[in-house]
């Protein structure tokens, strides 16, 4: 449920979130930005007629400072993006899909883990362009960039070194899954009652433990992003300036 101001402090994620909602108001003002915003839209439903009203121009350019902040804006809401994605991870465990398809228990989970591990990956590489954002706004920033991303790739070693296998050497592999994939084999039969549900015990504990281990991680992503939008507030002066003119915006967090 969410809260009011009065009743919890916000994060530095809400407050980041809260700086954001602010700029992107104030950017409506831009000259020609919300006209093109229009025409943006159009052309996205329109894209395929055959008789376009016009040519669109596919890029918008700010000033050089507003493409500066515009470049922090969207590269920290590719942060949030990917961490989203990765919580998500927890219904595609959860769910099997597939019945009656060529798709086993055991690819479908395999198929989830490697999905899952990109996403540490995704986040590394989304990082190192917004530490690139913000050095290109904020020169003087006092952000210790190099040792960040070393924390991180430190924490999450694990994942990051089962995506890199999977990318550079083979499919990811793991004994619980195997497991799945042996009572799979020698259970195919539908008049086999008891192999199936061995087979079916194997893959909800296994699916349930991978289910858990993205919220543990997931929760620790949020630290890292947390860390982020703190630094981001303290070294980007066009954010904290949002966020002092603009307190009314606050909306308190998810409990």
């Amino acid at each position: 449920m969410w809260g009011t101001e009065k009743e919890m402090q916000d994060t530095q994620r809400d407050r980041m979130s809260n700086a954001i909602r602010a700029w992107i108001i104030n950017l409506e003002n831009y000259p020609g930005w919300k006209e093109w915003k229009r025409k943006q839209i159009g052309h996205t439903l329109h894209f395929d007629d055959p008789f376009p009203s016009g040519k669109h121009e596919v890029g918008f350019r700010f000033s050089d400072e507003v493409e500066k902040q515009h470049a922090i804006v969207l590269q920290y809401l590719g942060l949030q993006e990917a961490i989203s994605l990765l919580k998500e991870c927890e219904f595609y465990f959860r769910r099997y899909p597939f019945h009656g398809l060529p798709v086993t228990r055991h690819n479908h989970i395999t198929n989830v883990c490697e999905m899952y591990f990109g996403r540490f990956y995704q986040f590394k590489e989304r990082l190192k362009n917004y530490f690139k954002a913000v050095k290109a706004f904020a020169p003087e920033h006092r952000i210790e960039i190099g040792a960040f991303i070393r924390t991180f790739e430190k924490v999450f070693d694990q994942e990051l070194r089962a995506r890199n296998g999977v990318h550079h050497r083979r499919r990811f592999e793991d004994i619980a899954i195997d497991r799945v994939f042996l009572t799979e084999s020698f259970s195919s039969s539908d008049d086999d009652r008891g192999g199936k549900r061995q087979r079916l015990s194997a893959y909800r504990k296994l699916a349930s433990e991978w289910a858990q281990s993205v919220r543990r991680r997931g929760t620790m992503m949020d630290e890292f992003l947390e860390a982020i939008a703190g630094a981001t507030l303290t070294n980007c002066s066009f954010l904290s300036a949002e966020l002092s003119a603009n307190p009314h915006l606050s909306i308190g967090r998810a409990q």
